[in-house]
């Protein structure tokens, strides 16, 4: 070892690229060090190992679901050398046992050590000292449904080390209860407990087929011995199940493969996340510390991964929380997804949430801990893993969050591949083929081998992300040197060589496992620090500990002494901080186990020290710290209960093209006076079947529910933008509600907009003459004086043309007479208004100064247009304000002076970027909408960029399913995949289409300027991790700054774009100037839950300004502002 420092420390200093390998049989080979990561060859290290599927003629995949899931692999110190050795498990073969004889070379010792195993499938492995005896022992999971073999797990305990430096084993699973004989996938030892010894999890895997499975039945509650998990609490060396009695899910549809133990809400105790596999939710035990569990997956999370794989959870922004990362198996290259992959129905997804089983997105999750909901101990989560990059990684297995590069920031390992493409679209076409049917119904004989052998085998590199620390990543896998094609499926990380960086243990299915050596030490200037645990009692290496270390300027790092985790696999003990340029650590606390902790101050980085529970003490009394909350939720004591109920539809029933519904898109809400009394009022829209609300304050604070009937005359229509002003210039409010949706035909009855007119004490009646009629699926309504007559004028935004998603609707500039009637005047003063867009909102504002209304208006594919009052005439002046190709998906607009210079600003909430669908100036999201197989019905093909070019999302059953002619020039998912726009449609063809583009999908700030053009800004990355349906300006903390409150989410997208769900609502508190920063949910006090279409502040009993926010299908919030 301290040769092979040597020798890489020469190289560093003279520049050298080659590590010279010497093996024992062979002439000296060099290896050029490039790249961040060094596969290291079988015959140098002497780590042979490979994990061949021997024979898929008697056991396959056709018969055991699992044949392809691969073995696990484990670093620890078996021999107590101080160098951690490695084991590895086989499916088919023994599974062995290597020790690390320095200078990454290893020895295989698993016969001396009798470890190689006995059953015929091995899984995962874990490496713990259970009995206390400070020598690693090893447990091996079994599984596979294998004629002969009970699968019972193995448990291997260390029997000393002999004088040539070799340890012993004997098996004694049974002996402690542990010889688990269910279908094992991985196992965990921690003290769930803190009694002082070590409890297990095993997660198991049945293979039970899918199809014969009724999903209506729900079997969560049933347990099942050989496919449901078990906890075992550890009495006094002997392990008892009490998987029940602790409130751990015992069954079949379980389908873990992802086991991982963490404190996750910082309460020092330990939780657990299981992935689940297929339609089963994941699940979130939360520690009771009463030696029982809450699941709690569903109060914490919005949705989870749908085909689980592997899970870990870690600090990734170094902010004191851990954050969950999920597997799932969504390609990131056009073609795989397209030859690989389905989506399930919009519909199906829905009847699965009504069955139990949560809301499952097919990607990735990188679920970010949001930290404590205000001063309660209430821990949310968003998945971020579409914002951050990381969501589209293939048929992901194992993933690691791990410190790769020493910067003091985790980046992400995933481990790749399945051997042959089981869900190959074209091999799931044949299978279903008309002649094997035949065969089946005629009782003929399969030929299972030959079937397997025209399943294709595509190996995959594997990824690397290396993290941003602005909770983005990049893809390094290449340039990192770890961009070998493999079938991996699980991966251990350790310093192998004692140089400070973490080396990598790959487990590949039918080839040679990677050992791949870091040079982070000789390529980057970054520190660390190592640290060793030595725990007292039965738990000798500290499992469950929490080590936060602090540097300069408060810099948070934190590990946990939690070594199995993630797929099948078990990490070194030895724990080691990437410190990134820090050259000292000011402070290290250890939190132990029990309850303890201990301190270290000022140490010297590029080291280890060894850390021991004897030395530690009682922590000391933790100080409770009123927080200063920005807001408080009111909503269980405000005197009103409201719940806006959607009817039920589901648009892409008769538009499937469409990426969201149009349905969905109230309630908005308006304030003001209606009586007269000094008190304000608001309305509130409803539901297609479910009228809209006016609620009337009284002197004591309640809301009285006034106008019933009225409004229930109209319940056909669906609420979607209201506003209160005066139409006849009587001195009261008077009621516009604009009516939407997606549920009626172009000249339905429902879709013409209400006017209300107020008699002055709060009574409204509806206006059958002052508006013109016209039908509209609308979207908002803004009353202003564009003609400076002294009277309220209208302009009228439409959203779409109901089942003609993408074609221009007509939007109306409506001229006041002055007596409170209303004609249609586009044509007249504002011709370019007519055809603006799929206007969503819009505001009146005096943005040039000039004394009179302009017009701002934003909507889906159009840019943040500026209509310029000229003498009464509205000009588009939007490319010349700076203000051309902003277009995006803007969802809401609102204009102020934001950074206090005395210039109108514009605040516009758009999509965000937690979307698979990305776009950008140079690689544009793009529409074509245009009746392409001449059925007299528009179709919608949405490309967007991927890997440099633009791909339609639609698979290739949608396209072929609604434009049956494209099966003959596409009959198979592999002709169809790749294939941009032009090599589907003809030139001719996208002529004829209308092509809308999209540039940019961040929540912006456009900030006004001297010469009256505007400059943008996005906001910060909290403000983009969902679409953004609401904005109010104030400043909420009163220190003389305008801060910003931005709320939404949106449930209705097609599956293919996935669940905008992860905003809690977003703070950002203004620092002067135009900087913003996020405040934190415990800081804010915010939690906003649901979809957020609205919010409005009101004076509540004259005094207390609160806030009610809106919520599609859900009911309303209240907050106090506290300040």
């Amino acid at each position: 070892m301290v040769a092979m420092n040597m020798l890489k420390l020469i190289s560093r200093w003279c520049g050298m690229t080659l590590l010279l390998l010497v093996s024992c049989n062979k002439q000296p080979s060099t290896i050029p060090i490039d790249k961040m990561f060094t596969l290291l060859p079988s015959d140098y290290t002497r780590l042979e190992f490979e994990n061949n599927l021997i024979d898929e003629t008697k056991f396959n995949v056709f018969k055991y679901r699992n044949y392809y899931n691969g073995g696990g692999v484990a670093i620890g110190d078996v021999n107590n050398d101080g160098l951690p050795d490695v084991y590895l498990t086989s499916n088919q073969q023994s599974n062995k046992l290597f020790i690390n004889e320095g200078n990454f070379q290893f020895k295989n010792i698993t016969k001396q050590a009798k470890v190689g195993g006995t059953h015929k499938w091995s899984t995962g492995v874990s490496m713990v000292d259970i009995n206390g005896d400070r020598l690693l022992d090893i447990y091996v999971c079994n599984s596979g449904n294998i004629k002969g073999d009970d699968r019972a797990n193995e448990l291997f305990i260390n029997q000393g080390i002999g004088e040539d430096g070799i340890p012993t084993f004997k098996e004694a699973a049974s002996d402690y209860g542990i010889d688990n004989r269910g279908f094992s996938i991985h196992a965990a030892f921690f003290d769930y407990d803190r009694d002082g010894d070590l409890d297990l999890y095993v997660l198991n895997n049945a293979f039970r087929a899918l199809s014969t499975f009724n999903l209506e039945n729900n079997l969560r509650n049933e347990r099942d011995s050989f496919g449901g998990d078990y906890l075992y609490r550890n009495d006094s060396g002997k392990f008892v199940d009490v998987s029940e009695e602790a409130g751990i899910y015992g069954s079949v549809i379980g389908f873990g493969l992802g086991l991982t133990v963490s404190d996750i809400n910082n309460d020092r105790w330990p939780d657990i996340y299981v992935a689940n596999d297929f339609f089963e939710r994941d699940y979130l035990y939360i520690n009771n510390r009463d030696g029982t569990f809450t699941e709690n997956l569903e109060n914490m999370l919005q949705h989870t991964s749908l085909a689980s794989m592997g899970s870990d959870i870690a600090d990734i922004n170094n902010d004191g929380f851990m954050d969950i990362f999920t597997t799932d198996m969504l390609p990131e290259d056009d073609y795989r997804l397209k030859t690989t992959f389905n989506f399930e129905t919009y519909a199906f997804n829905e009847k699965k949430v009504n069955w139990g089983y949560y809301y499952q997105v097919p990607q990735n999750a990188l679920q970010l801990n949001n930290g404590y909901v205000g001063s309660t101990d209430q821990i949310t989560f968003s998945d971020i893993g579409l914002f951050a990059g990381v969501a589209q990684t293939d048929w992901t297995w194992g993933v690691d969050i791990v410190d790769l590069d020493n910067d003091g920031f985790k980046d992400l390992f995933m481990c790749n591949g399945i051997y042959r493409d089981v869900t190959n679209q074209d091999y799931i076409d044949y299978l279903a083929s008309e002649d094997n049917i035949r065969k089946l119904i005629g009782g003929e004989r399969i030929n299972f081998p030959e079937l397997i052998q025209q399943m294709p085998s595509t190996p995959l590199s594997n990824y690397t992300f290396q993290n941003e620390k602005n909770l983005t990543f990049t893809n390094k896998t290449k340039e990192w040197g770890l961009d070998d094609l493999s079938f991996s499926n699980s991966l251990a990380y350790g310093d192998l060589d004692g140089d400070g960086d973490t080396d990598l243990i790959i487990n590949n299915i039918n080839q040679s496992a990677f050992v791949y050596r870091n040079e982070a030490d000789s390529l980057t200037d970054n520190h660390f620090l190592k640290v060793k645990l030595i725990g007292e009692g039965l738990n000798t290496y500290g499992i469950g500990a929490r080590i936060n270390l602090y540097c300069a300027n408060k810099q948070l790092f934190v590990l946990e002494q939690m070594p199995m985790r993630t797929f099948q696999s078990s990490q070194d003990y030895t724990l080691t901080f990437g410190l990134g340029k820090n050259t000292k650590v000011d402070s290290l606390i250890v939190l132990w186990p029990d309850g303890a902790q201990s301190k270290f101050e000022n140490i010297l980085v590029d080291t280890m020290i060894t850390i021991r529970q004897e030395e530690s003490y009682p922590p000391p009394q933790k100080r409770i710290e009123d927080i200063a909350l920005v807001f408080r939720e009111i909503t269980n004591e405000f005197p009103l209960r409201y719940t806006h109920k959607e009817n039920e539809f589901i648009d892409f029933q008769r538009n499937p093209f469409i990426p969201h519904k149009l349905s969905t898109e109230g309630p908005k809400i308006a304030k003001g006076d209606v009586n007269g009394d000094g008190l304000e009022d608001f309305y509130i829209g409803g539901a297609k079947g479910s009228p809209g609300k006016l609620f009337v304050q009284n002197e004591s604070g309640v809301f009285i529910n006034t106008n019933e009937k009225l409004f229930e005359q109209n319940s056909i229509s669906e609420d979607v933008g209201v506003s209160f002003f005066d139409v006849e210039g009587d001195g009261d409010i008077d009621l516009y509600v604009v009516s939407g949706g997606n549920e009626y035909s172009r000249q339905a009855p429902a879709f013409m907009d209400r006017l209300y007119i107020n008699n002055g004490r709060g009574d409204f009646s509806l206006s059958k003459n002052k508006l013109p009629k016209f039908y509209a699926s609308g979207s908002c309504v803004k009353p202003g004086d564009f003609d400076g007559d002294g009277d309220q004028d209208l302009f009228v935004g439409s959203r779409s043309i109901p089942w003609r998603y993408g074609m221009t609707p007509t939007s109306y500039l409506l001229q006041n007479d002055g007596l409170g009637n209303y004609s249609i005047v586009t044509e007249q003063y504002a011709p370019d208004l007519a055809n603006i867009g799929l206007v969503t909102d819009a505001e009146w504002v005096d943005y040039d100064n000039d004394k009179d209304l302009d017009l701002i208006v934003v909507g889906e594919w159009m840019p943040v247009t500026i209509m310029q009052n000229n003498n009464s005439r509205l000009i588009d002046v939007t490319d010349q304000v700076g203000l051309g190709k902003t277009n995006g998906w803007w969802n809401c607009i609102l204009a102020d002076d934001i950074n206090g210079d005395g210039r109108v600003d514009l605040v516009a909430g758009n999509l965000g970027k937690n979307s698979k669908i990305r776009a950008s100036l140079t690689e544009p999201a793009t529409i074509y909408i245009s009746d392409f197989d001449g059925n007299g019905l528009s179709e919608q093909i949405i490309c967007y960029y991927k890997q440099g070019k633009s791909y339609p999302m639609l698979l290739r059953p949608e396209i072929v399913n609604q434009m049956p002619y494209l099966k003959d020039k596409f009959p198979t998912h592999d002709d169809y995949a790749g294939k941009q726009i032009t090599d589907i449609f003809s030139q001719e063809q996208l002529k004829k289409a209308i092509v809308r583009k999209a540039y940019s999908f961040a929540t912006t700030v456009f900030y006004g300027t001297s010469n009256g053009t505007f400059r943008q800004y996005p906001l910060p990355a909290e403000a983009q991790f969902s679409p953004v349906y609401a904005i109010m300006a104030k400043d909420f903390d009163d220190d003389g700054y305008k801060d910003l409150l931005l709320a939404g989410n949106f449930y209705g997208a097609k599956p293919q774009f996935g669940r905008y769900d992860a905003s809690y609502g977003t703070l950002l508190k203004s620092i002067g100037g135009e900087s913003f920063t996020p405040l934190s949910i415990q800081n804010s006090g915010l939690t906003l839950t649901g979809q957020v279409r609205d919010m409005v502040s009101i004076t509540w009993k004259k005094k207390q300004r609160i806030i009610i926010v809106a919520k599609n299908n859900a009911p309303t919030q209240v907050y106090k502002i506290k300040f």
